[in-house]
């Protein structure tokens, strides 16, 4: 069994303001920052044998945070990037619904049916994000803990790859700024019984004004 830890980055001043940035390579604001020191206080304690992040500054941030001083490998992988939104990139929700309504109703009711406009499906997402994620398990020995710092997007299809659930779900499993998720992960045959023992954990944030 490994155990396998999923943290969101920390928030971005287009998150503040509903902005979608996807694949666009915003960082973090100074609440993004603070978040992320929060979370690296909160996760100390927290034995971690590798972590894996994905290459867009807001996470790779995130994750040097929680790295600290610690000795272990540190693997950034592109494939681990947002979901692309394509045509979305850079607008509000109000501005994509007024564009495309049927299809930003459908990405958040029904997200396995949609693929966005210019950008990528979340089976795309899920199949980029889960070799990443697959990489690493076959470097790491039994019983090792991997940290993947990434997006929202992004973990919801990891986390429905690892419980087998249908990308239906992804939207109904909460993942707000440098939330904390945990796997209990045995395998993906029908014998191996993966639990999700902690989700979207963001108690460490008590402390962090949000604005």
């Amino acid at each position: 069994m490994n155990t396998i830890y999923l943290l969101r980055h920390g928030q971005t001043e287009w998150n503040s303001i509903g902005r979608y940035q996807g694949n666009t390579d915003i960082p973090l604001s100074e609440v993004g920052i603070a978040q992320a020191r929060a979370c690296a206080e909160a996760m100390t304690d927290i034995h971690i044998d590798r972590i894996i992040c994905s290459d867009l500054s807001r996470a790779k941030v995130t994750a040097e945070a929680i790295l600290g001083n610690r000795d272990i490998p540190f693997t950034v992988d592109a494939r681990l990037r947002e979901i692309n939104f394509g045509h979305w990139e850079g607008l509000t929700y109000d501005e994509i619904q007024a564009r495309w309504p049927e299809a930003v109703h459908t990405m958040y009711c029904s997200p396995e049916k949609v693929k966005i406009s210019g950008g990528e499906s979340f089976f795309e997402v899920q199949h980029r994000a889960w070799s990443a994620l697959e990489d690493e398990m076959e470097k790491a020995a039994d019983g090792e803990t991997i940290l993947v710092v990434a997006h929202g997007g992004t973990n919801r299809t990891l986390i429905c790859k690892m419980l087998n659930l249908s990308l239906h779900y992804a939207w109904n499993l909460s993942q707000g700024n440098t939330s904390i998720s945990r796997v209990d992960f045995y395998g993906l045959t029908e014998n191996d019984h993966n639990t999700l023992s902690l989700l979207n954990d963001t108690k460490h944030l008590a402390n962090v004004k949000i604005v």
